[in-house]
């Protein structure tokens, strides 16, 4: 990656990131900004202050990166912050974070922790746990795992002919807690004339580089090139993971870096990251529209939240958009603020609670304002941060993944309640 000192030296001071960071704008406090969190940063990189000084203020960054989309110098501020947390990790590892993140990205793990969670009152994540990871008092609701939904069997009489094949990322938390995600992506792609081809996987590194493991996130991305053979597209309904997957060329280096055994035949991360696509994109490229144009009308109201990673990370917007105004019968009013943060941000609702709960909140009041049936969303950190939000304010707000929603125009929205 690039050095520390060259990326935050683009930094101009300009201040147009200011209103676009959500803990700037809930505080009000410079080292609470991209522009002041960069200051620290670089002071800390060359010596002038230590780097624990710049500590808190780097833990309180979500790594939204709604600063990059602002800013006119294109400062590659997702980066900075990566490497910053990778920094403050190396001086003193946060051992409770680590464990955690090893259940998260692990499926067996993961199922004990999600079972051990029944055993807490409430069946929320017991106070010790947010007392180790961020001194706060705080608790969040333990998710439960989606069923799959119980769909009828696709008649392959009137589908289209199969034109390719492509590869779905299963991924950690999504195949644990959204199977059906995966369920509604797979019926999708075949309706758009592709086969999902299944092999072993593993995870992308995306939330261990976002926590500060920058060599644990490279030997994930590194073993994850190598089960993605051939040039065989590579379809995400995770917006953090496509994200992280899109940028592995900034991870794992491009030729000749790429030939030093990164993957198959020499494939390095350039390579690999212009075959990776958010399910959305690759829909909307492939003709859903049209398939949408002739399904059943749905009699919904619905409204769209930009995932982070999504928005600010692959800088899609449109193409969700595109693909829910083209559902028949679907009423979609755009949500203000829809690119905020709601405060998920992988495992920041835990390390950072207050925070990630006053940016809940503030999404939970933007949702309700629209008067919308179906919040729609494409992150899994989102989808269980804020159907907590649902949940607590009376269940009446369905919380659906964007695929979902499309999948529903095709099998009936009951399917998926």
């Amino acid at each position: 990656m690039k050095p520390l000192t060259d990326l935050t030296a683009h930094c101009i001071r300009c201040g147009f990131c200011l209103e676009a960071c959500p803990t700037f704008v809930l505080t009000g406090e410079e080292t609470e900004s991209p522009r002041g969190r960069i200051y620290l940063i670089r002071s800390a990189e060359e010596g002038t202050i230590d780097w624990e000084d710049a500590r808190a203020h780097v833990n309180r960054c979500l790594g939204c990166r709604a600063c990059e989309t602002a800013c006119p110098s294109g400062v590659e501020y997702g980066a900075i912050f990566e490497i910053a947390r990778d920094r403050l990790e190396q001086r003193k590892t946060h051992h409770t974070k680590k464990a955690l993140l090893r259940g998260l990205t692990s499926p067996v793990l993961m199922r004990l922790q999600l079972k051990a969670g029944h055993l807490t009152r409430g069946g929320k994540l017991p106070g010790t746990l947010s007392w180790l990871l961020s001194h706060e008092k705080a608790e969040a609701n333990k998710p439960e795992p989606q069923a799959l939904a119980q769909l009828p069997p696709q008649d392959e009489r009137l589908l289209p002919a199969v034109k390719g094949e492509v590869y779905l990322l299963e991924g950690c938390v999504m195949r644990m807690l959204f199977p059906r995600v995966h369920q509604a992506t797979r019926r999708l792609l075949r309706r758009v004339g592709y086969r999902v081809k299944d092999v072993p996987q593993g995870c992308c590194g995306s939330l261990h580089l976002h926590a500060g493991y920058m060599d644990e996130a490279r030997s994930r991305a590194a073993k994850l090139v190598r089960q993605f053979p051939g040039d065989l597209p590579i379809i995400l309904d995770s917006a953090g993971c496509g994200s992280t997957m899109k940028e592995y060329d900034e991870l794992l280096g491009s030729p000749p870096l790429a030939r030093r055994g990164t993957g198959p035949e020499g494939e390095g991360g350039e390579q690999f990251a212009h075959r990776v696509f958010d399910a959305t994109e690759f829909l909307l490229s492939n003709g859903l529209t049209e398939q949408l144009a002739t399904a059943p009308a749905l009699n919904l109201t619905a409204t769209y939240h930009d995932a982070c990673h999504l928005a600010n990370g692959q800088r899609i917007t449109s193409q969700p958009r595109q693909l829910l105004a083209a559902v028949r019968g679907l009423r979609l009013i755009e949500l203000n603020e829809a690119d905020m943060c709601c405060g998920s941000a992988g495992i920041y609702n835990l390390t950072q609670p207050k925070m990630a709960r006053q940016l809940l909140e503030r999404k939970w009041s933007n949702i309700e304002a629209t008067g919308a049936q179906v919040a729609v969303m494409g992150n899994p950190g989102c989808h269980a941060w804020i159907a907590q939000a649902a949940m607590e304010h009376g269940g009446k707000v369905k919380v659906l993944h964007t695929v979902e929603l499309l999948e529903a125009a095709f099998s009936g929205i009951g399917h998926f309640s």
